[in-house]
């Protein structure tokens, strides 16, 4: 089970291995009010970069490779990077439906616990929709 505090063990943890990241999925959702609370087993951030070539080092080859996402476990906990990238037409994931793009604002929160935009939740969810009523 996961709580605030174990979020922040994590942001820490990743912030230590200078990996900053956002948070995403069903806590951003909770936290953002787009969702009531619930338990979660799992944790999703979002993770702006060109590649995972930094996480891949940090990582050490353990845990999922998939190339959009990165999981790995901390303290029994899966926890899941997505990669967002950025080209001239602005914020995006390469994902194995297709490509993914993000809001200008995804990064917007660069607080102590930095968490996906409302937009950017919004989005997502939504085209995960469509993909759903697509298959």
């Amino acid at each position: 089970m996961t709580d605030l505090s174990f979020l922040m063990r994590v942001v820490d943890l990743l912030e230590d291995a200078r990996l900053r990241v956002w948070l995403f999925g069903g806590w951003a959702e909770e936290l953002r009010g787009l969702r009531a609370p619930c338990e979660h087993s799992d944790v999703d951030f979002l993770y702006p970069g060109r590649d995972f070539a930094r996480v891949d080092r940090w990582l050490g080859g353990a845990g999922d490779t998939r190339p959009h996402k990165r999981t790995f476990e901390y303290e029994g906990v899966p926890i899941e990077l997505m990669l967002v990238q950025r080209d001239e037409q602005g914020w995006f994931t390469q994902l194995p439906s297709g490509r993914h793009n993000w809001p200008a604002d995804v990064f917007a929160n660069a607080g102590r616990l930095p968490v996906a935009s409302v937009t950017a939740l919004e989005s997502y969810r939504h085209s995960r929709r469509a993909d759903i009523r697509a298959a």
